[in-house]
């Protein structure tokens, strides 16, 4: 099972920083203030929550995987609205959270973080949350601004992250 938790962490390591984060980055630059903390309804949240709830996500995962440290409460509910930060506050917060995770997480490809401590089901819920909130993000950002970013015309698809992957 090593090989296999090593080479699924490889692989979600390069989804979650090489195909979320850009086009995370690219949907938000830009964006003006008024539409980042816009609540389209009273029960939806801002596309600015949802981006420092996915950034609380994934700063809940360098705390349990840098120190084995414990994470208490959930998140549910976390989705804040900063309405004082711009866009380029949330890309810079957004990138550090992912370079953080990405350090973590590399750290236990090369063998200097004991790999028993690592949690498959939980990678992939992390990965899967940022994937299904980046979509929202996506989303909400090409409708409020009529902006349509063609990922896929533009490279970042699966076939050239598979590629990516392997190259190394």
């Amino acid at each position: 099972m090593g090989n296999e938790l090593l080479e699924f962490t490889r692989i979600s390591i390069f989804r979650m920083y090489e195909h979320y984060l850009p086009k995370l980055k690219i949907a938000l630059d830009s964006v003006d203030k008024e539409v980042l903390w816009k609540h389209e309804k009273e029960t939806l949240n801002s596309i600015g929550g949802i981006v420092l709830h996915v950034g609380q996500h994934i700063q809940r995962h360098v705390i349990k995987y840098s120190n084995s440290g414990k994470v208490e409460g959930g998140i549910e509910n976390y989705f804040p609205d900063e309405v004082a930060a711009s866009s380029s506050d949330l890309i810079q917060l957004i990138t550090e959270r992912f370079n953080s995770w990405r350090e973590v997480m590399t750290g236990y490809i090369e063998g200097n973080k004991d790999i028993k401590n690592l949690d498959m089901f939980d990678i992939y819920h992390l990965v899967e949350h940022t994937g299904y909130h980046l979509g929202q993000i996506i989303d909400r950002v090409q409708r409020l601004t009529d902006r349509n970013f063609q990922f896929v015309q533009n490279g970042i698809n699966e076939r050239s992250l598979k590629d990516l992957i392997y190259r190394d």
